[in-house]
């Protein structure tokens, strides 16, 4: 499976998406467990629309480096416009799998909500272990679309759906592959921890919201049993919302790593 592509319509959704609090708290977390230092250099791996990259350059400040690399030009351009008044902020577009970097170049590295979408994912933690310097951190954040709960009056049909969902992802289970991966790749684990999504709710500014409409629109795209069950799908989250029978949860995973000295 080749790697999601996001186009520029699905970056301004995302430029939105990473307001959310859900998204906000999400953040705090990973740049808590980041611990970045004045003074440092660090990678941000899939940066995204660069919020995450401009909180780390704000802290690295000028006598540090902030690298960003991302696959979807449209995601590169909104972390430069962001990160513009950050001269040690730099932006290149680059796979995780063939990073642009010298060994041992970094004194850390994060990857949020990238490695589910990269199949080769052995290949890509070799790469995030080469060019951290010996004693360097990782900090790893995905989603582990198997905790989904998301309530439904037609169970059969809720599970054809995140199967169906789930073929968007190289590693749509890879929480509890990550452990695994990341010791293969000579990294020792320093802790692992969930951050969890709890939703009553699909507004727009509920996390859920918006994954409702996007999983609705990638399963109408898909061949078919399934591509006729979308709309028919969707409608019944809606009327679940409406009556508040309302329930939506997924667990996120994150992991602090450290390449041995």
């Amino acid at each position: 499976m080749a790697m999601h592509q996001f186009d520029a319509g699905e970056a301004a959704r995302l430029e939105k998406h990473y307001a959310i609090p859900v998204i906000v708290e999400q953040r705090r977390r990973t740049l808590e467990a980041l611990d970045a230092r004045a003074g440092e250099r660090i990678l941000d791996i899939g940066s995204g629309p660069g919020f995450l990259t401009a909180q780390i350059a704000g802290i690295v400040a000028s006598h540090g480096r902030v690298c960003a690399v991302d696959t979807a030009e449209p995601m590169l351009e909104a972390g430069r416009r962001r990160c513009a008044s950050f001269p040690t902020v730099e932006f290149q577009c680059a796979d995780a799998k063939k990073l642009p970097y010298s060994d041992a170049s970094f004194d850390a590295a994060v990857a949020a909500q990238i490695y589910l979408f990269v199949p080769e994912l052995d290949a890509a933690l070799a790469e995030l272990r080469r060019v951290l310097r010996p004693g360097g951190r990782a900090i790893v954040l995905d989603t582990d679309w198997g905790s989904t709960v998301w309530n439904s009056r037609d169970p059969a049909r809720m599970a054809r759906v995140l199967e169906a969902w789930k073929l968007r992802y190289g590693n749509a289970h890879i929480g509890r592959v990550l452990p695994g991966a990341l010791r293969r790749a000579g990294f020792a684990i320093e802790r692992a921890e969930a951050v969890p999504i709890v939703e009553l709710a699909a507004s727009a500014e509920d996390y859920s919201g918006g994954q409702l409409q996007e999983v609705a629109k990638y399963i109408a795209g898909r061949k078919g049993e399934i591509a006729a069950e979308a709309q028919a799908w969707k409608d019944e989250q809606l009327a679940l919302e409406a009556s508040g029978e309302y329930f939506f949860s997924l667990n996120r995973y994150l992991f602090v790593a450290r390449r041995p000295a």
